[in-house]
């Protein structure tokens, strides 16, 4: 059919179809020239930076060291803001300078962009000022029950955390600690160090030496006094026996002065543990343990014991491996977090389930 077979109505209608095709061919390439500079010269396409962190690893009154693993000829700047606004720019790694008792964020920058971020919180030298941290063990899984309860623990905003042992599973080999350690915990590890002792499966690699050495604790993670500025963490390692009683004196002894004291043993000591006297003439806090795959509150020889063995390592679904403690006065099979805050004279504890829920909360005195 001819155009001039068509009437002046079809004429019209051909050509309006016609424009329509030419305008929706052009804005297809239109559209996809958008999408293509979008993603090419907008959207961030460049890998991340890291290999490992940034996350704190040590904090003092007046200075801070940001650590991290990155390919070689990877230019990092770590700049922190000051509360007034001002910048503090750290010389590889370390922030000096700060203020006792202040927090202060931090970008890790590769050119002119913040790769990664975080905070620190310097400790406060006023006595009972109030300090917040989080601890909880037998968590180096990899699983995303791990990354839950690291989620959890970060949202809370601690200026440290306390590991309870057993850090990476199966056997700390050092393979694993960026999928096991390193990757779950980065949110939280960005916002203070990581402090505490080994486990059981942390020993069946070298003895758990190459972990402690990555994560700077003292002694092998075995006994040592770890210090958050006014706050002592007295660390005994796997487990707790007489053996430990001379180390545990003179530890207790050079903390005397200090808001409050956490024993730190992996392995929850049971009633006739010989430390447990000892420590309840210090008049320590409470005794910080994992192994036990639950959360426990137990008042045992006189001395509150704090089972956190939550943190995200797989546990059975009845009680066979993770047994109800006899003189456990709250016992709970989930995953999650403990929170300690102390404050003057007091300590509060809030066990925070892998959801955000609280579970148990308490007071105790701090000495």
């Amino acid at each position: 059919m001819t155009d001039t077979a068509l009437t002046r109505r079809e004429r019209g209608l051909r050509r309006w179809l016609i424009a329509a095709a030419i305008a929706v061919g052009v804005l297809i390439i239109l559209i996809l020239a958008i999408v293509l500079y979008w993603m090419r010269f907008v959207l961030p396409t460049e890998p991340d930076p890291f290999t490992r962190g940034p996350w704190v690893a040590s904090v003092a009154t007046t200075r801070a060291r940001i650590a991290w693993d990155a390919p070689a000829g990877t230019t990092v700047t770590v700049r922190a803001t000051t509360p007034d606004g001002r910048t503090l720019t750290a010389r590889d790694g370390v922030l000096t300078g700060l203020t006792p008792g202040t927090r202060y964020g931090w970008v890790a920058s590769v050119g002119d962009q913040a790769r990664a971020f975080g905070s620190v919180t310097t400790p406060p030298t006023a006595a009972g000022a109030p300090v917040r941290f989080i601890t909880f063990g037998d968590y180096g899984a990899g699983g995303e029950d791990e990354w839950a309860v690291a989620r959890v623990s970060a949202a809370q905003a601690p200026a440290f955390t306390a590991s309870l042992g057993d850090n990476v599973y199966l056997t700390a080999a050092p393979v694993l600690f960026d999928r096991n350690l390193f990757r779950p915990l980065r949110p939280l590890l960005a916002q203070g160090p990581l402090l505490g002792v080994v486990g059981d499966h942390d020993t069946l690699w070298e003895g758990g030496k190459a972990l402690a050495d990555t994560l700077g604790w003292p002694a092998g993670g075995d006994r040592s006094v770890q210090r958050y500025g006014r706050i002592a963490l007295i660390t005994l390692g796997v487990e707790a026996d007489p053996d430990d009683l001379p180390f545990l004196r003179t530890a207790l002894a050079a903390t005397a002065g200090a808001d409050a004291r956490f024993v730190i043993v992996h392995r929850p000591p049971a009633a006739k543990n010989p430390i447990l006297p000892v420590v309840r003439a210090a008049g320590v806090a409470a005794v910080l343990s994992g192994h036990n795959h639950r959360y426990e509150r137990r008042a045992t020889a006189g001395v509150l014991c704090l089972t956190v063995g939550t943190g995200g390592a797989p546990r059975s679904d009845g009680d066979e491996f993770t047994p109800v403690s006899s003189d456990a006065v709250r016992s709970l099979a989930v995953f999650g977090t403990l929170r300690v805050d102390v404050a003057d004279t007091r300590v509060a504890y809030a066990f925070i389930d892998a959801a955000g829920r609280t579970r148990d909360r308490f007071t105790g005195p701090a000495r």
